[in-house]
């Protein structure tokens, strides 16, 4: 009865650290604490003389509950203090154009390569010209690129392709991340009392009470680590997400408004342009329609020949059907 005794008082100072530390870990400690002998505030009221000497068998001298919780707070501190350094989550979005698309799809994956990036994931689509002489293919591609290495990416970008949009974010995640390291540092030492309660408990009811709680940190344990190693992955790699498209021309980027007279070049060199380009649409056009035209000139060339040639034999019955007539009648 005294180990079980000794077992219960054990686990309530534990719950009592996980509470104050960890607010996610609070509802699941008090949870327990009622599942283990139906009464939370009789656990909170065991006998603190236990939890000094159970304390000051381990560490030479006795020791608290405050105490306890502030030994867990500086390990905690001195793992931010060891380790601090700013988390920052780069991401950028580009829009870009070339005029020589295998070339630059080529080239890019060559930078891509030399920056020691990878691609995450790419697609692209459409044919090199239709019948009009119209450009149509594109991609799309989602890169990550070392994060200390991502302007040097972005200026090589520039001299490969025009660049009609860009936008870029950064996040910082430097308070959660270590947040989540000092979660991490309180339910594994946790974890290791829980397994060591597990290994001296003597009844079934204890045993069970220990056991569930142990599972429930190992959960949250392992699903800080996988948020951890995200946020790693996010920070040590920035985020490309970069379009390209095949054209004739580039698009004309305006950074200011255009004044009067450089609207009215604007136009007079657009409406030639659209001119050029409208008729040589037409001659491709027309170039393209004259097998089904001359089939038609056929067709049509067959057609009048056989109405003029009906026309003609009309007449002509209608000019013998006269004459019989005229024939017929008697003269005076």
């Amino acid at each position: 009865m005294k180990m079980t005794n000794r077992i219960i008082a054990m686990l309530a100072l534990l719950l009592l650290l996980s509470s104050l530390v960890s607010c996610a870990a609070k509802g699941e400690a008090m949870d327990m604490a009622v599942s283990t002998n139906g009464n939370y505030y009789a656990l909170a009221d065991m006998e603190m003389e236990y939890v000094k000497s159970e304390s000051a068998s381990v560490t030479g001298k006795p020791t608290s509950v405050g105490s306890a919780m502030g030994t867990a707070t500086d390990s905690a501190a001195s793992v931010n203090a060891s380790e601090f350094a700013a988390k920052i989550i780069k991401t950028v979005t580009m829009n870009t154009e070339t005029k020589e698309y295998d070339k630059a799809i080529s080239e890019l994956n060559r930078l891509i390569g030399e920056h020691g990036g990878f691609v995450e994931s790419s697609s692209s689509n459409g044919q090199s010209l239709d019948y009009s002489g119209v450009y149509r293919r594109n991609a799309k591609y989602t890169v990550r690129i070392p994060a200390e290495r991502l302007e040097s990416f972005l200026s090589a970008s520039l001299q490969l392709l025009n660049v009609t949009y860009s936008h870029s974010t950064s996040e910082n995640i430097t308070a959660e991340y270590y947040d989540i390291q000092s979660r991490l540092e309180v339910l594994r030492t946790e974890r290791d009392a829980l397994n060591g309660m597990l290994e001296k408990a003597t009844d079934v009811d204890s045993m069970l009470s220990i056991r569930d709680r142990l599972y429930n940190v190992i959960e949250e344990i392992e699903a800080y680590e996988t948020r951890l190693r995200v946020y790693d992955s996010l920070v040590s790699y920035s985020t490309v997400h970069l379009t390209v498209d095949e054209v004739v021309e580039y698009t004309k980027v305006k950074v200011e408004e255009p004044t009067w007279g450089e609207r009215l070049i604007d136009a007079f060199t657009e409406s030639w342009q659209d001119f050029a380009d409208g008729f040589q649409d037409f001659t491709v056009g027309f170039l393209y329609a004259i097998p089904t035209l001359m089939v038609l000139g056929v067709i049509a060339a067959a057609g009048v020949f056989l109405l003029r040639l009906f026309l003609r034999r009309r007449a002509a019955l209608k000019a013998k059907h006269a004459e019989e007539k005229n024939a017929d009648q008697p003269k005076n």
